[in-house]
């Protein structure tokens, strides 16, 4: 009897010790699927030619949607002028909030870690990559929850419109120098659209404004900048760029990248959406490069704790110091 009450007692004591860790660590090991009505698609859009799922899993919608390889009888737009059968397209995947588009500026967070044009994108929705429908195709989307940011927290009831309405296809002609010539032609035709409504749960979403004041990179005997980039064009040093990574290694957004210095001197402002109001953030710092992968030159990893808004210097790994400040902008909705 004592022996159960021992365990009895132990299990009480785990329970209560995970009871009281954040929130952060708490992780979901299965996907949870999402039910959801099919309000209307179009003929094609069926189980023989698609398979559609949604799930969450730690705070993000997963989205797949599984294109089976199409015959080559299928109804594709021809080009007459070069007699190609167009059968490439992408998706497209648009949020709808009571009849309006959910608005977000997730995309314009992820357009920096493309260093794409980052235009302010306030509406939440995302495009596939083209892809070929004669063979089989896997489109898979996560969605952290932070980027519902403008619905209010608890059960929301929410559409998603899935559609294309373009299809693509180049090749090579040849020309009388006895080359050939490259053509890329496209065709207005939508054949594949569907619209479901589903139910998910918003957490709630908090917002922080992450100052980056510059950082300068170690050059003593255990890091020297100096010959990271060998090339004929610029000096050795690194073309230096930074993340705010959230949740942890999981890219953010990221500035544009500095060249050949062992400093970046850049002033950048970030919007970070997170979950909980003493949540953590880390930062990554990299040398950008042309021709192969970017080199990793350091991470850190630290609570939000503080209330204060002043300026802080951190040290870690390669970087002999980055600064940065924080300013809470509270519950968001």
């Amino acid at each position: 009897m004592k022996t159960k009450k021992s365990v009895l007692f132990s299990l009480v004591v785990i329970a209560g010790f995970y009871g009281c860790l954040p929130e952060t660590i708490v992780k979901q090991a299965v996907p949870k699927p999402i039910k959801y009505t099919v309000l209307e698609k179009s003929a094609v859009f069926n189980r023989k030619n698609i398979a559609f799922s949604m799930d969450s899993l730690n705070n993000k919608l997963l989205i797949r949607l599984t294109l089976n390889g199409l015959p080559k009888n299928f109804p594709f737009p021809v080009n007459t002028k070069f007699h190609d059968t167009l059968t490439s397209t992408a998706f497209n995947f648009d949020f709808y909030s009571n009849g309006k588009r959910v608005l977000s500026d997730y995309k314009f967070l992820q357009a920096t870690l493309q260093w794409k044009q980052a235009h302010r994108m306030d509406e939440l929705g995302f495009s596939s990559d083209t892809i070929d429908l004669l063979r089989g195709n896997d489109i898979s989307i996560e969605i952290p929850y932070y980027a519902f940011h403008s619905l209010r927290k608890g059960k929301q009831s929410l559409e998603l419109c899935m559609w294309q309405d373009t299809f693509t296809d180049k090749g090579d002609v040849p020309n009388k120098a006895g080359s050939y010539t490259s053509y890329c032609v496209q065709a207005k035709k939508a054949l594949f659209n569907a619209r479901v409504k589903f139910e998910i749960s918003v957490p709630s979403v908090y917002q922080t404004a992450v100052y980056g004041q510059g950082l300068v990179l170690k050059n003593d005997s255990t890091f020297s900048p100096s010959g990271m980039d060998n090339t004929i064009w610029k000096s050795s040093y690194p073309d230096i760029y930074w993340a705010v990574v959230y949740p942890k290694q999981t890219l953010y957004s990221q500035t544009p990248y500095q060249v050949s210095t062992d400093e970046y001197t850049g002033l950048d402002t970030f919007l970070l959406y997170h979950y909980y109001e003493n949540d953590s953030i880390g930062f990554h710092v990299y040398d950008h490069d042309n021709l192969s992968r970017d080199d990793f030159m350091g991470s850190w990893w630290g609570a939000m704790k503080d209330k204060d808004t002043l300026s802080k210097y951190i040290s870690f790994d390669n970087i002999k110091y980055f600064r940065y400040k924080l300013k809470k902008q509270g519950l968001v909705n």
